[in-house]
């Protein structure tokens, strides 16, 4: 069972310092547009789950690159927030920064994803991408003319049926822009897929020993994170399909 910590800014920290280097190793693996190492000095914003024995946050750059970090001690997703179409917040306001001419086939963004996985160390059939997607949506023709150089590509297990499928289903995706040929965004969640999480040196006071030291005294928790959604990575896209910008179709 899970049991919640209370959360302060000693502890927060103390995660964030240790995921740190993570971040940057899976940033540098990839190439992504960050000075390496990155530092705390690099950090907009971050946040870890409030749960005790979980070392997993996520941290939000400077240069507005997302990053996430599961518990079972991996980086599990990233997402660049100025240049990824299917996270826009105001897509009815913002399309138009998007709008470009595509530069690749999406045969050649499903080589760029898989070619991004052996960068992370992982054989495609390895985590069940060498055979067609489960999904491809994108790229987007918008009915004004404009076009949008962005597709999604998802891999899926199929529906378990044993306990080991399900232990060791997999889910991924991954955002491409077909104009610059980059990935702006990716996830990736699979029982196969183990880290070593790393230790902190904050001890974290579970919240109902706390409550309890308090005396059932009314408290407002001035040291804990800002919430921001999404704050978790799940299977699915949580911003979903574009929605409210203009009128689109798919190729």
């Amino acid at each position: 069972m899970m049991e919640l910590i209370h959360m302060t800014a000693a502890y927060s920290n103390a995660v964030l310092v240790a995921i740190l280097p993570q971040v940057s190793d899976f940033a540098k693996k990839l190439d992504l547009p960050i000075p390496q190492p990155i530092t705390a000095s690099q950090v907009a914003w971050s946040k870890s789950m409030p749960y005790k024995d979980m070392i997993e946050g996520a941290v939000i750059l400077t240069n507005q690159y997302w990053f996430a970090y599961d518990w079972h001690g991996y980086v599990n997703s990233f997402r660049s927030l100025d240049d990824n179409w299917f996270y826009e917040k105001n897509p009815a306001t913002n399309w138009a920064r998007y709008v470009g001419k595509d530069a690749m086939t999406t045969n050649e963004a499903i080589v760029l994803a898989r070619d991004t996985l052996r960068k992370l160390g992982y054989e495609p059939e390895f985590l069940h991408a060498d055979g067609p997607p489960t999904s491809i949506q994108g790229p987007v023709d918008l009915k004004n003319g404009s076009h949008l150089p962005y597709c999604e590509i998802r891999w899926e297990s199929p529906e378990p049926k044993t306990l080991e499928e399900q232990k060791n289903r997999t889910s991924m995706e991954f955002q491409i822009n077909m104009e610059k040929k980059t990935v702006v965004g990716m996830a990736m969640v699979s029982g196969k897929i183990q880290g070593t999480p790393p230790k902190i040196g904050v001890e974290p006071e579970l919240e109902s020993d706390y409550q309890k030291r308090m005396g059932g005294k009314m408290f407002v928790r001035t040291n804990a994170p800002p919430h921001w959604l999404p704050n978790r990575i799940t299977n699915a896209n949580p911003a979903g399909p574009p929605s409210g910008g203009p009128d689109m179709k798919q190729e």
